[in-house]
C-alpha cells in the first residue's frame, strides 16, 4: 500500500456515532468539579519553609558569635574543672604545648 491509497482510504473513513452512555459520561465528566487531593507539595512545603528558615537564622546567629580559641578553650577547661577531671585537662593541654 503506498501514500496515496492510505490517503484516500483515511479520507473515506467515517468514524461511527458515540453512543448515549459515553455522550452521557462525557457531559457528567466536564461539568462534576474534580476533587482536588492535598499534593506532597501543599502538604510539606510550610514546613520545609519554616525548617529553612530556622537553620538560615541559626547559621546567621552562630556566625555573628564571636569565637575565639581563648574563650573556647576557657570554656573547655571550666567544663572540665565542674566535671572532675581539671587535673586530666591540664595534663593533655601540657603535653599539646610540648609537642607544639
Amino acid at each position: 500500500m503506498n501514500d496515496f491509497d492510505l490517503d484516500t482510504r483515511l479520507k473515506s473513513y467515517q468514524a461511527p456515532e458515540p453512543s448515549a452512555l459515553l455522550k452521557a459520561r462525557i457531559l457528567k465528566a466536564a461539568t462534576t468539579q474534580p476533587v482536588q487531593k492535598s499534593s506532597f507539595t501543599r502538604r510539606f512545603m510550610p514546613i520545609a519553609a519554616s525548617l529553612i528558615a530556622v537553620c538560615a537564622i541559626s547559621l546567621a546567629t552562630f556566625q555573628a558569635m564571636p569565637q575565639t580559641e581563648k574563650t573556647e578553650t576557657a570554656a573547655w577547661k571550666e567544663a572540665a574543672t565542674d566535671l572532675g577531671f581539671g587535673d586530666i585537662y591540664e595534663w593533655v593541654e601540657a603535653e599539646d604545648a610540648s609537642t607544639s
